[in-house]
């Protein structure tokens, strides 16, 4: 019992900054303009809801303007007639999945999507879309100040240094455990779990059609520098040649990775590039495999340290978004396998239709199929189908306490705080499970039945919730079905196909025609869908068939850390002529190789007679780790 109140205080505690900003846009938007806006005090709380935990800008508060008067217009239009409401429902939640989500976001799109669909319950007409507009530049302007007083009350600015200083200093951590000999699966896991955490939040600044912050570069710089230690743990074949000395020289670049996480600035970093390059000078490892991490994480950190200091006109060119990269990010996003068609598709399929039949039948508050519609479609498909089967069940019991209820509440004061204390309940709850939809079924037929029978009311709610949960089934298994296995299997193609792009970076870079935003971007997505794949095999029972995709999955991991490597030694100019037209050969055969419907086989060998030891090694580690997951690649191709 104490276990339950503990529960319930921690959900009221959680949810209360969002209640609070569901009364106060209730209180503005109600109060001063009518109950017939109360629609918009439910689209807002969403947009504080998913919005509270970040930071924002003047910018962001206008785009938030510009799009709701955007989303409105296009509600009002999609009522003129039905071959505009059926247009504007497929290609509107279409675009904003397409602009707003992706695989690492999947519910990016929802508030606006909230907004259009909810701006089509009533939409204006001639004679009040004015009126609207002005409701809706309120709610921005009153939901920009329910943001900032949030973030002055509860939160600080987020400031990149502090996570780099966090991951560096558990970098240092566990490279002190590698040089001790401790180069446990854990001490792997910790640095590929930091490089992950670092492409997440480069990835997680990343805007469709839009410039990236100074902290993207920063975090992929970062990604880059642990993608090298996670390689060298994940690798143990240089422990069997590792002496004493060479622990020593791992135990030394593990202080002066501390000394860098206290002393690093955006302003002076001179003493520790001048140290970064004494360590270099004086390296005398034997060890290939250590000499090549230390050569490329040194050079990686004093990149870093003279990056983070440039202010000139170079430095700001990495906030562009090239044309190539945003063509390349829109094709990938094209692709019947994305997660952004797919489920862009589904979105769009329910609200055209749902929205459709609403348009054509003559029944009062018919808005309620596709807004049940809307909220049972999830991007997930197993969350898709768990709301589909929970929400009937939540509203029935919803309906039975309006009926047993309601008829004892004769003032419209006590109808208003039932409904209203039901609506702060439901934000309490857990989205998607049976309990949820109790509360706000019981807050949205309280105030429908004020203005039509409670019988009809009740009638309607629960034909709406049936039809929609039939619809969502329906699409849900018939159109681009997305399960977590399939989604697996797409993302495991993805993965070969990212290899494939960065053989393409490759020959490019030998070509002279580098472009380091397009190749950190591939990486970083590289990394992100990685850590969907470990994600899912993470959550599947233990298995024979797990493990042996897990090992396939590291070994693919392994496979595009060597192609980074080589990619380095490029930029480093430490490749000549006769082993670049060599790497030309070799890309051009492991890209036939790993091609749906190629029986290319990978090359034996590569770089005979080439002097530069340390592209043989990694070129021959790349060709080992190729083959290894060259099964795979033939089970999911």
């Amino acid at each position: 019992m104490n276990q339950m109140i503990q529960t319930a205080k921690g959900r009221v505690r959680t949810a209360f900054p969002v209640i609070a900003c569901f009364f106060f846009l209730y209180s503005i938007i109600v109060g001063f303009f009518g109950t017939q806006y109360a629609v918009i005090v439910s689209v807002f709380t969403s947009v504080f809801q998913s919005q509270r935990l970040k930071d924002h800008t003047f910018f962001y508060y206008a785009h938030l303007l510009f799009n709701s008067f955007l989303l409105c217009i296009l509600a009002y239009i999609s009522s003129f007639s039905l071959p505009l409401c059926i247009l504007l429902n497929f290609t509107v939640p279409f675009l904003l999945v397409f602009l707003h989500s992706s695989q690492f976001n999947p519910k990016g799109y929802f508030s606006y999507a909230m907004m259009f669909v909810f701006l089509e319950f009533r939409p204006p007409t001639p004679d009040t879309v004015a009126a609207e507009l002005f409701v809706l530049a309120v709610a921005v302007a009153a939901v920009a100040a329910a943001l900032q007083f949030y973030t002055f009350l509860f939160r600080r600015p987020s400031d990149p240094w502090t996570e780099v200083r966090r991951g560096l200093d558990e970098l240092s951590e566990l490279m002190d455990l590698m040089a001790g000999g401790n180069i446990s699966p854990d001490t792997a896991s910790g640095l590929r779990k930091l490089e992950l955490k670092f492409h997440t939040f480069s990835y997680s600044e990343h805007r469709f059609f839009s410039s990236k912050k100074e902290s993207v570069k920063l975090y992929d710089m970062f990604a880059i520098l642990f993608q090298r230690a996670s390689y060298l743990a994940s690798d143990t074949s240089w422990k069997k040649e590792a002496s004493p000395s060479h622990l020593n020289a791992i135990h030394q670049l593990a202080a002066y990775v501390k000394k860098v996480r206290e002393e690093i600035s955006p302003s002076d970093n001179q003493a520790l590039e001048e140290e970064a390059r004494e360590l270099l000078d004086h390296m005398d490892l034997e060890n290939g495999r250590l000499r090549i991490f230390f050569r490329s994480f040194l050079h990686m950190m004093i990149l870093i340290l003279k990056e983070v200091t440039e202010t000139d006109a170079p430095a700001a060119r990495w906030h562009q978004t090239s044309m190539e990269e945003l063509v390349i990010s829109l094709w990938r996003r094209l692709s019947p396998e994305s997660f952004e068609m797919r489920f862009a598709m589904r979105l769009s399929v329910v609200l055209t239709v749902s929205y459709a039949i609403s348009y054509l039948v003559d029944i009062t508050h018919s808005y309620w199929l596709p807004m049940n519609a809307f909220i049972m479609l999830m991007p997930a498909y197993e969350e898709s189908d768990k709301r589909a089967r929970t929400r009937p069940i939540g509203t029935a019991i919803g309906c039975v306490l309006v009926y047993l209820i309601l008829p004892h509440l004769t003032t419209t004061a006590s109808q208003f705080i039932f409904a209203l204390t039901n609506l702060s309940i439901m934000y309490c709850m857990t989205p998607g499970t049976w309990n949820h939809p109790i509360f706000s079924t019981c807050y949205a037929l309280t105030m429908t039945s004020m203005s039509i029978p409670q019988n009809t009311a009740i009638s309607v709610r629960l034909l709406s919730v049936l039809a929609a949960m039939v619809l969502v089934l329906a699409v849900n298994h018939c159109i681009f079905s997305t399960s977590g296995e399939k989604l697996f299997r797409f993302n495991v193609r993805l993965l070969f196909r990212l290899h494939n792009s960065y053989w393409d970076m490759i020959w490019r870079t030998i070509r002279g025609f580098a472009d380091l935003s397009l190749t950190r971007e591939i990486l970083t997505y590289f990394h992100m869908i990685y850590g969907e794949t470990e994600s899912y095999l993470n959550r599947q029972p233990p298995s024979p068939q797990r493990t042996m995709n897990q090992k396939a999955m590291l070994t693919m991991w392994q496979v595009f850390s060597e192609l980074e490597q080589i990619e380095f030694l490029l930029q480093l100019g430490e490749v000549d002529k006769k082993d670049q037209m060599q790497l030309l050969h070799l890309a051009a055969e492991c890209q036939n190789h790993f091609t749906r419907g190629s029986a290319s086989p990978l090359p034996k060998d590569f770089l005979s007679g080439s002097e530069n030891s340390d592209l043989t090694y990694i070129v021959r580690r790349y060709l080992v780790n190729a083959r290894a997951v060259s099964e795979a690649f033939a089970r999911f191709a």
